[in-house]
């Protein structure tokens, strides 16, 4: 069950990383329900500040995956280190 977690975890974290790399530059971005009713939200989406915070959290993202990934299959968790003593 740990490892269908951790597998779970992984794909998770490098799914949502790869959206939120890509997601800002896309026309969808600007093209919304909510850009198109509210101003300020429009302007700041409209930032490039802000679309570059949200690539970084997204790099931040593929970069945990991948960390987690490394440990998983480099560092295998035993049987015996999780039995009640």
């Amino acid at each position: 069950m740990r490892k269908l977690l951790s597998i779970t975890y992984i794909a998770f974290c490098l799914e949502l990383g790869i959206f939120l790399f890509v997601l800002p530059w896309g026309s969808y971005w600007q093209k919304n329900y909510f850009s198109g009713h509210y101003p300020l939200i429009s302007a700041i989406t409209g930032n490039y500040f802000v679309r570059g915070a949200v690539s970084g959290l997204g790099l931040a993202d593929i970069g945990m995956a991948i960390y987690e990934a490394w440990r998983f299959f480099h560092h295998p968790v035993s049987a015996s280190s999780h039995s009640p003593q």
